[in-house]
């Protein structure tokens, strides 16, 4: 049927032969449809987390890198740009938080490195233990459930138990040892309360990954004359290897940001000898006003795990 505007044939509207854009045939805009259904769906479900991870990370990230670039203070705001000045103020050591954050950064690779290796040995020889076991599910209980205790719970538990005067440590075995005041008690203190405390998690990844162990393996071990020590250490420890990386870099993250427990029981001393980088931060953000060098700082301190955690993976792969 012909019109002034052009040719009509079925539902598509031509002008002068040429298809009108934007119009088609309903069974056309169905087929369309159809097809653009499925590539959209699986993204709809993905909006409500990256909603949050924008609103909670995303944002909060850039806006940290911002403020780290700036002289920053939570009582006056935005000081003026200053560029990588707070960052070069930390590296080299400039000032009261200049040195005062090398000093700190040193404790806490110290306690890394006094913690970390004992919450990979002592859960991963509590887990074969519980698997040889028979009364597995109690086992398992017990040494999960100091876990579910917040660090001010814990922390304020072996405050009172350590105490010099009146604790219940030095008055049950009558010592006179300064526990959180003196050197090196103060960090074995520390260390004690945290391998205590958190242990369960390690525990329970390597638990996981013992009972996937071929029991065949262990027998056939067992046949060969292997005691049980041999066969821990000759078959299971090797098959356990990449559990192993997981605990050691999730407890190496965890030690670094080590916080709670030190301002609770030892408030960082004596003197500075147990202040951790991340009292040190909290300290310059919120006794000192300094927002952007504390964000600096928490920055570089990322920067340092994300390196720890890239040779720990390397290492870890290079040796399976």
């Amino acid at each position: 049927m012909s019109t002034r505007q052009g040719v009509v044939v079925g539902d598509i509207v031509h002008a002068g032969g040429l298809p009108l854009a934007g119009l088609g045939a309903p069974g056309e805009r169905r087929l369309w449809s159809d097809r653009l259904r499925p590539r959209v769906e699986p993204y709809l479900f993905l909006v409500p987390y990256l909603s949050v991870f924008v609103l909670f990370t995303l944002i909060p990230l850039v806006f940290g890198i911002y403020v780290s670039l700036h002289k920053w203070s939570e009582t006056t705001g935005d000081g003026g740009f200053v560029g990588l000045s707070n960052y070069k103020t930390l590296i080299e050591g400039q000032g009261y938080y200049g040195s005062q954050f090398w000093q700190s950064m040193w404790n806490t690779i110290f306690f890394v490195i006094i913690s970390v290796p004992f919450l990979w040995i002592i859960p991963t020889a509590l887990a074969y233990a519980v698997y040889r076991s028979p009364a597995k599910k109690l086992w398992r209980m017990l040494f999960f459930y100091p876990s579910i205790f917040s660090v001010t719970a814990f922390g304020s538990a072996w405050a009172l138990l350590l105490a010099t005067n009146g604790g219940s440590v030095n008055s049950l075995f009558h010592l006179n040892i300064q526990w959180l005041v003196g050197m090196p008690q103060a960090w074995i203190s520390l260390d004690m309360a945290t391998i205590w405390a958190t242990m369960g998690f390690s525990f329970i990844i390597m638990y996981a990954a013992v009972t996937q162990v071929p029991r065949s393996t262990l027998e056939a071990a067992e046949m060969d004359g292997a005691g049980a020590f041999a066969r821990f250490r000759l078959v299971m420890l090797p098959l356990l290897r990449r559990a192993s990386v997981v605990v050691v870099v999730i407890n190496t993250i965890a030690s670094f940001n080590l916080f709670g427990q030190d301002q609770i029981m030892t408030n960082g001393g004596p003197g500075s000898a147990t202040t951790t980088i991340t009292m040190t931060i909290y300290q310059q953000a919120f006794d000192s006003y300094n927002a952007g060098g504390a964000t600096a700082a928490a920055f570089l301190l990322a920067i340092v795990l994300g390196v720890i955690a890239f040779f720990q993976l390397r290492v870890s792969r290079r040796g399976a």
